[in-house]
């Protein structure tokens, strides 16, 4: 029986959930590891330290691929060329296989020079080569998470991704627990190594899945193809060239990206260093990038996932020509961003020590740097639900110009500010530079859009957010105060949230801030005015 394609709302909707398992999963062996006394914030740095360099040679291997491949194959399917999407999909899979290969060797190859010479830290080269396979299966994982995005079969991704996580967080606590047991391991690079070897076995769960399905998926495919209407034959190379002059823009912005962290990850040690040991120096390092960055990342999480959900139907949209159905898409998305990013910046900004001292009781330094950074959430919300519009409607250009801003802001600012020995220096000083740098391109990509796109942003449904997270601040405060005296601090901090999220969410209906109407996103065959200033128009066949 043919299976339905999953509307927006929906696609959104499983992804979040499959987020929200994620997140909870991956809080969970980070509370973990973080609060065993052989890991703590030293076993943090290590692991941010590797999984800068992981997620660099990411980029350039996979990262783009998803929202490249389920661009194309959306813009096929859309017009009944389901013969071109298969295509593009199997293409795509022969070509990233080989990509991933040569990323997996370099990385093996290269794992003592990294970690020496690069970045300063000795510690990280066993991780580098307990990570080095994972390159590999991520690189053809995308290709297939692409194909199925590109059909709006986002469950696959959704659940794809939830097997993953619930694999590497149980591995993670059976191998440190196995090894602590039998030999008393206490080597710190030793355990970091066991921790993201979890990652490369999670990604073998990960890719086992998602081919199960497609085997199981083959013969619906296959009558698609047989039913293929617009079938254009296009030689293969013409293909492949095709699909990197897609992917590799695409690439671009998560490799520059990746470029600023490790170069971030440098410079922050380093500066640190101007007034600080290096031991000290990691500690602060892994108080930013283990514990902060971990909390920062929960919210920041679903505006990814809306990003991942936009691509394929704002490409779709397009390629009908159904422009009203992009613009509601739009707005659509970026209120449900701010839905969820004002609540979290707010419990960040407002909580930042009593979150530390209940998530992280034996390692809890980090409160102001936390406070910091939790106003970022608002930015990077905004920023990454423009750029999946923008990718959407084949503009690569703006997001790699907004990142590589982001990245130069970050880097000055660190230079400027981390060596002052003042309240807004040292690890202090990273955290407003990342601030800095996540509003200036926020305020890139949205330029961009509005001269992009003619678009109306509904701003009256983002002021009633606004508002119902104040009372909700506000009340929770007023809890927590009363409470104070006359309960446990991590109950009362505990019932003051529970409290005022369940009237951030009354609040949500009673101002009708959504409303289920809003979630219908069928694009209607009436004609409608061109929105687009843009006069070059998504195009298939090149």
């Amino acid at each position: 029986m043919k299976r339905k394609k999953e509307t927006f709302a929906q696609s959104i909707v499983l992804l979040m959930i499959s987020q929200v398992i994620v997140k909870i999963l991956g809080l969970a062996y980070r509370l973990y590891l973080t609060n065993k006394p052989t890991y703590g914030d030293e076993g943090n740095a290590i692991t941010s330290a590797a999984f800068q360099v992981y997620s660099l040679l990411l980029s350039i291997t996979s990262i783009g691929i998803p929202g490249a491949v389920s661009r194309l194959v959306a813009q096929r399917t859309s017009i009944g060329d389901h013969k071109g999407a298969y295509k593009i999909f199997k293409i795509s899979l022969a070509l990233f296989s080989v990509v991933g290969i040569l990323g997996s060797y370099a990385l093996v190859c290269s794992s003592k020079f990294i970690s020496n010479q690069i970045i300063g830290m000795p510690e990280v080269e066993l991780s580098l080569i307990a990570l080095a396979p994972s390159i590999f299966l991520v690189s053809i994982i995308s290709v297939y998470k692409g194909y199925f995005n590109g059909r709006e079969k986002m469950r696959v991704t959704a659940n794809a991704q939830t097997f993953d996580q619930l694999t590497k967080t149980c591995t993670i606590i059976f191998i440190i627990e196995i090894a602590t047991m039998i030999s008393k391991f206490t080597d710190i690079a030793g355990i970091v190594s066991f921790v993201n070897l979890a990652t490369t076995i999670g990604n073998i769960v990960e890719f086992s899945y998602l081919y199960i399905y497609y085997r199981k998926e083959l013969p619906e495919i296959k009558k698609e193809i047989i039913t293929s209407v617009n079938y254009r034959h296009v030689r293969s190379l013409k293909t492949i060239k095709e699909i990197l002059f897609v992917s590799v823009p695409m690439s671009l912005s998560p490799f520059i990206g990746s470029v600023g962290k490790n170069l971030d990850a440098t410079t922050i040690i380093r500066g640190l260093q101007t007034n600080i040991n290096y031991e000290k120096a990691k500690v602060q390092y892994g108080i930013l990038s283990g514990k902060v960055d971990t909390l920062i990342n929960f919210p920041l999480s679903f505006s990814g996932t809306i990003s991942t959900a936009l691509i394929p139907g704002i490409a779709a949209a397009k390629s009908r020509n159904k422009l009203d159905e992009v613009e509601q898409r739009i707005n659509i998305a970026l209120l449900i961003g701010m839905l969820i990013a004002l609540p979290t910046t707010a419990i960040l900004f407002f909580y930042p020590n009593d979150i530390l001292k209940l998530l992280f009781p034996n390692a809890s330094e980090g409160g102001l740097i936390l406070k910091i950074s939790a106003l970022s959430i608002i930015f990077v919300t905004i920023e990454q639900t423009i750029r999946g519009v923008l990718i959407g409607i084949g503009n690569n250009k703006v997001p790699i110009i907004s990142i590589t801003t982001g990245v130069v802001v970050r880097l000055i600012l660190n230079k400027i500010l981390i060596p002052m020995n003042i309240y807004i220096g040292g690890i202090n000083g990273a955290a407003i530079a990342s601030l800095v740098s996540h509003i200036s391109m926020a305020i890139i990509c949205y330029i961009s859009l509005k001269k992009e796109i003619n678009i109306k942003i509904r701003k009256k449904n983002l002021l009633k957010a606004t508002l119902a997270t104040t009372i909700f601040i506000i009340v929770s405060k007023i809890i927590y105060k009363i409470g104070i005296e006359k309960v446990n601090i991590k109950l009362n901090l505990i019932i003051a949230l529970l409290v005022g999220i369940i009237l951030y969410a009354i609040l949500i209906i009673l101002l009708r801030i959504i409303e289920i109407k809003q979630l219908k996103t069928k694009g209607k065959d009436k004609k409608t005015k061109n929105k687009f200033k843009s006069k070059n128009p998504v195009t298939l066949y090149k």
